[in-house]
Parts: structure tokens; C-alpha cells; sequence
């Protein structure tokens, strides 16, 4: 085991995104975990929860901050908080189920029990136990810093982090089109499911990768739901900064979403983002370090067009363990067929046993396992991300970023690796 700056020394040797070289031992080497988890997971914005899984007071949730287990609440008086899972007694679990309502939580080890605002209310036979009183404020839960954007809660444990939009940037105009051109509600609880990889991988290819669809999907063509093995190509690469990053496939079909939802979609889009929303053949990306999200090319069913929307967290649980959550959005005022289809349209593709899911899955940790092979051998393996090293950004898309004509360019994978990079050993630059 090597010491922190001795691993972040190495980083800064090795990683090298401007150049397009990747070592791959960052993937699984467990001392580059441990920086991750005190240097980025420790400190920066990360997705908990979408407000309409807490629509009233008392209602919660219980998330990952990388490997801290936290509790997202919306308190009796309407704010929505999130704390540390952990009773400040002896340290246990506090809220052991996965959602629930109450004005309280109640340690099931000494019975030590908190509002849902996160202060101290009491402990069984406090005057027999304490005959000297407990100092209330210091009992009070940890609490993490918190913030939505178009109803997506993001939290840090870093007080002093820059505000939440700031960290978004220009991401934000484009999760306008995704969670903000309506009310969204997530549909029924999230699917969770175990893959043995490493975080960053799935992470980076939502961000960035489109040139894997014609290889790894192939398969869509021959089922004839799509047009041709290179469907993922047309299209725009985005960098977005600060290691955010997308892809949109267009089409020149027209609208694909029900007419109905046109109305409130103009109330809040403008002008350009309703014009480039109407092109969406499809849309993909990462916000930094690990949500991603996806409205996958749009399918019929019963001889209606459809698409089921999702957001990814790749939630790390070790060197080269995650569990995956997978949401299911929808817009909240849709017509019962688009929610309906669109559910049926999730589960067949991307759901946990969806036919795309299992491509994506079995390359992911197939890449684990030959990143962990790299930790033995004593030549260097590099991997190679210099599609795009030549290519000049358009100047006249009406969107924010860096953006390329065309979606076959890992621009915005290089741009995830240096923010990574930056964040995890920036301190020993």
C-alpha cells in the first residue's frame, strides 16, 4: 500500500488525457480507490434522489455517497435534507429500510431517536442513563450540503464546494431538456443490481462513447430496429466541462414525444433547446463523477412511437464492484399510453435484464478484469483515447460546450479524465 500523495504522484505521471493515454490500472488499483473515495466521493457534488421520491413531509429515502449511506428527507417543515445514516451514539444505521414516512428516526441499537431536521429528540431513560443531561446540539446528525437542479438533489460533504450550478456549468442547458422541459416523476422504486466493474467505466462510456453501438448493438439492425449499424454516428459530441459530458443522436423525423406534452415543454424551453429536443434521435451523458442518463432511439409498440428515459448512478462498492441504480422518468402529465409504454419500453432495453444491458455489462467487466491483470504485469498497459485529437469544434451550435459535428469522438472522455485527475491528485500538482 502506498501512501496518498505517493499514488496521486503517480497519477500525474501516468494519466495523461491530453494525449489520449489512459493507464489502465486506475480502473481496480485499490490505492486510487481509497484517493477516490477521501479526494472526489468525499468532496464534490453527487446525485442522491429526484424530488418526487420525497414528495411530503416526513417522506425518505436511503442513498450512497460513494460508500457513505445516507438518509435524503424531506422534513416536516417541507426542506429537503441529507444526513449522514449513522446515529451519533454508537454510530449504527438509523433508517434500516429503503424508503419510509415518519417525524423520527429511532437507532434500533440504544434507541437514540432524531427529528427528521436532524436534531436530537431523546434516549430511552435519559435521566437514569445521563443523570448530567446530554448536549443536544452535539448529538445532532451529520449533515451534508444540499441543492437541486430541475428537481435532480445533489449533495456534498463539502461545505465550501462552489454552488451547484456552478459545478453543473454548461450541463445544465442540456438537463434542461432532459429533466427540466417538464415535471418529471420517477416511476415505481429504483432497480438495483450488483457488476463486477469499476465505476469509472460505465461513467465514461455514457459521457462519451458512441462508436461502441455499431459493434457492441449491432444486433438492433438485424432485428430491424434500427436503420443500420451505424445509427449511434449522426449526431453532436459535447464536452460540457468540468468532466461532463454527452452525445445526441438527431433525426429528421419530427417530434417524437405526444402532442400534448408540446405546451408545457414550450413554457419551459427556449427557443433553441425545443428546436434541438424536437431533432433527439437519441441522448446520452454523464454528469461528473457518476449519474448518467439516457432517452435510448425511440421504438414502436402497438404501432406508437416510443421511449423510456432513464438515469444511471454507478454507485462504487469497491476497487472493481458497483451496484447500479436505475431510474424510470416520466413526464407527470403524459397520457396514461406514454407512461405505460414507455415503462414497457425501460424494462425491454435498458432494464436490469434489458437487451442492451447485458451488452454494455458484459464489456465493462471484461475491461475489470484485464485492468486488473495490468496491476501485475511490469509493462505498462495504456489504453488508447485519441479519437477527435484533430478535430475542430463547431461555432455555430446554439447549445453550451465544446461542441463536434458528427458523435464517433472521445473529446468528452478526455475532458471526464482530466477533471478526475484533477479532483483525486490535484493537491500534489
Amino acid at each position: 500500500m502506498t501512501t496518498l500523495p505517493e499514488t496521486a504522484e503517480r497519477l500525474h505521471q501516468t494519466v495523461l488525457p491530453e494525449e489520449g493515454l489512459i493507464p489502465a490500472y486506475i480502473h481496480t488499483d485499490p490505492d486510487v480507490y481509497r484517493l477516490e473515495m477521501q479526494r472526489l466521493f468525499g468532496r464534490t457534488w453527487l446525485f442522491v434522489a429526484h424530488e418526487s421520491e420525497i414528495p411530503a413531509p416526513g417522506d425518505f429515502v436511503v442513498r450512497d455517497m460513494g460508500e457513505a449511506n445516507v438518509i435524503v428527507s424531506r422534513g416536516d417543515d417541507g426542506t429537503v435534507r441529507v444526513f449522514l445514516n449513522s446515529c451519533r451514539h454508537r454510530g449504527m444505521k438509523l433508517a434500516c429500510e429503503d424508503m419510509g414516512n415518519g417525524p423520527s428516526w429511532r437507532c434500533p441499537y440504544h434507541g437514540f431517536t432524531f427529528r427528521n431536521d436532524g436534531s436530537f429528540l431523546g434516549a430511552p431513560y435519559q435521566r437514569f442513563a445521563y443523570t448530567e443531561g446530554l448536549e443536544r446540539d452535539a448529538l445532532r446528525l451529520l449533515e451534508a450540503r444540499s441543492e437541486s437542479y430541475k428537481g435532480l438533489i445533489f449533495a456534498t460533504w463539502n461545505q465550501a464546494s462552489e454552488p451547484l450550478v456552478d459545478f453543473l456549468g454548461s450541463m445544465a442547458w442540456y438537463l434542461d431538456i432532459l429533466v427540466g422541459r417538464a415535471e418529471f416523476e420517477v416511476v415505481g422504486t429504483p432497480q438495483r443490481w450488483i457488476v463486477p466493474t469499476a465505476w469509472k467505466l460505465p461513467a465514461e462510456n455514457f459521457a462519451s462513447d458512441a462508436y461502441h453501438t455499431a459493434t457492441t448493438h449491432a444486433f438492433l439492425a438485424k432485428l430491424g430496429l434500427v436503420s443500420g449499424v451505424d445509427f449511434g454516428r449522426v449526431g453532436y459530441h459535447v464536452d460540457a466541462g468540468n468532466g461532463h459530458g454527452l452525445g445526441i443522436g438527431v433525426q429528421e423525423d419530427g417530434p417524437w414525444y405526444p402532442a400534448e406534452l408540446r405546451p408545457e415543454y414550450e413554457r419551459n424551453l427556449s427557443a433553441d433547446q425545443l428546436a434541438l429536443l424536437d431533432r433527439i434521435k437519441n441522448f446520452h451523458g454523464n454528469v461528473f463523477p457518476n449519474l448518467s442518463f439516457l432517452i435510448p432511439n425511440v421504438i414502436e409498440f402497438g404501432g406508437r412511437r416510443v421511449t423510456g428515459m432513464t438515469l444511471r448512478q454507478w454507485q462504487p462498492i469497491g476497487p472493481d464492484r458497483i451496484q447500479a441504480w436505475s431510474w424510470h422518468l416520466v413526464e407527470k402529465q403524459a397520457p396514461q399510453w406514454w407512461k405505460e409504454l414507455g415503462r414497457k419500453a425501460y424494462v425491454q432495453t435498458f432494464g436490469t435484464s434489458g437487451m442492451l444491458e447485458q451488452d454494455d455489462t458484459e464489456n465493462w467487466e471484461a475491461q475489470t478484469r484485464n485492468s486488473q491483470v495490468a496491476l501485475t504485469l511490469e509493462e505498462p498497459v495504456v489504453l488508447h483515447y485519441g479519437m477527435g485529437l484533430d478535430r475542430e469544434p463547431m461555432k455555430d451550435f446554439p447549445g453550451l460546450g465544446t461542441v463536434y459535428d458528427g458523435k464517433f469522438n472521445e473529446a468528452a472522455a478526455r475532458s471526464f479524465y482530466r477533471r478526475w485527475l484533477d479532483t483525486v491528485a490535484g493537491e500534489e500538482k
